[in-house]
């Protein structure tokens, strides 16, 4: 009750936060939920983080939100404003061109190491994705595209079968995971998405690690640069 009465004070509730669930580690809580929030696009680049209201939405104190936040900062979600505060991270042009670079690098090797160990199970997940994934394009349904375009994903970094590759892909894609969704807003980019898929899985069945990577590669850098270049046109706006 007191922490309802305390988020009516500081205005309209923030999407994507919500009360942290006590018998868990308070801080781990407040850090998770921020984290999602930020990933997922509730809480959108250049926007500020008040300690104040987050801990009245979370209806908890105001250290583990501090806590929290200078985690994300490590992370790289986060900014500290020179005259004080936080702010959701507006990466630079030179930090997604490095992120995606690097992900281009590993994300190919996975999916190499995945055509390599491939069996009959791996194929019947990854056609069965695809075809619901053509539906969710069908129908325009962002939300689920996104959700099929990460489960892809992990059916392949799960069939390399490499813990450690797995893990170091996993830091950089919370990085970019928020702007994905962006990208799969344009219905034409998902298609092509969709597309490129098809072309890796068929490659991926036909044993060929070779094509697999080129073409991992240039999914990933096709994307980059759409998002560079939206980038660039809201900063000119």
């Amino acid at each position: 009750m007191a922490g309802q009465k305390a988020a009516s004070r500081i205005g309209k509730p923030l999407k994507g936060i919500r009360a942290v669930n006590k018998p868990r580690p308070v801080g781990e809580g407040a850090y998770t939920s921020l984290k999602a929030a930020i990933v997922g696009g509730d809480l959108h680049p250049g926007q500020r983080l008040v300690e104040s209201r987050l801990s009245a939405q979370m209806e908890i104190s105001r250290i583990p939100v501090r806590e929290a936040i200078k985690r994300l900062e490590q992370d790289g979600l986060v900014e500290r404003l020179e005259r004080g505060g936080f702010i959701v991270k507006n990466p630079s042009r030179e930090e997604v061109d490095e992120t995606f670079g690097i992900r281009a690098v590993l994300e190919s090797y996975a999916a190499a190491l995945a055509t390599e160990r491939m069996d009959g199970t791996t194929v019947k997940r990854l056609e069965e994705t695809l075809r619901e994934y053509r539906g969710a394009l069908k129908r325009g349904d962002i939300a689920r595209m996104t959700q099929l375009n990460d489960q892809l994903d992990e059916i392949i970094f799960r069939a390399s079968a490499s813990r450690r590759l797995s893990t170091l892909i996993g830091n950089f894609r919370d990085f970019i995971s928020r702007y994905r969704r962006l990208l799969l807003t344009r219905l034409d980019y998902a298609a092509i998405s969709l597309a490129d898929h098809e072309e890796i899985v068929e490659a991926m069945k036909e044993g060929d690690q070779e094509k697999v990577e080129k073409l991992v590669r240039r999914h990933l850098l096709r994307g980059k640069e759409i998002l560079l270049r939206d980038m660039e046109s809201e900063r000119e706006a």
